[in-house]
């Protein structure tokens, strides 16, 4: 058993070995671009901050609103406790846990929707890149068009990072 699965491994091995010389034997074009340079020099990208600011004022300044009610909350506990009596003080440290968890929670939510946010506008941006890879792939005769960042090397001259730029700009 132990050497029929040696034998499948040495063939597997061998085919897979045999597939990228195959697959480029045809002498392909290959290029590489660099996405996150290409999508910071994009204007929508940068509109984007000021875009989800906008959107998210209105919560930013309500989760605001609430922490400056629990720092006043906590400052009034903190003066006042030694002039409280015991259950003026367990009420005052309940009302402040509860607010403590209530303003957590509310950051949060707020932070997965703005991320959720950023992501697709992210993603909008990136399909428009990817569109563009792949027309100006078809329109200069490439095979293939890899994500600089993901290659452990290219030459430079390999890079159409510059020119996916260009076209995006015009």
């Amino acid at each position: 058993m132990k050497a029929v699965m040696t034998s499948v491994f040495a063939v597997l091995v061998l085919i897979t070995m045999a597939m990228p010389s195959a697959a480029f034997a045809s002498d392909g074009k290959i290029g590489t671009v660099n996405v996150n340079r290409i999508l910071s020099a994009m204007p929508e990208y940068e509109e984007i901050g000021a875009k989800l600011e906008e959107e998210f004022a209105e919560p930013i300044q309500r989760i605001q609103q609430l922490e400056q009610e629990f720092e006043a909350l906590n400052e009034r506990l903190q003066r006042d406790q030694e002039t409280m009596t015991p259950d003026e003080i367990q009420e005052a440290q309940q009302e402040w846990q509860a607010r403590r968890v209530g303003l957590q929670r509310s950051g949060e939510q707020l932070n997965q929707y703005i991320q959720m946010r950023e992501t697709e506008e992210r993603n909008r941006l990136l399909q428009k890149i990817f569109t563009e890879v792949e027309a100006y792939a078809e329109a200069n005769g490439y095979d293939l068009i890899l994500d600089y960042t993901r290659v452990p090397f290219s030459r430079e001259s390999m890079d159409v990072t510059d020119k996916i730029i260009e076209r995006l700009l015009n």
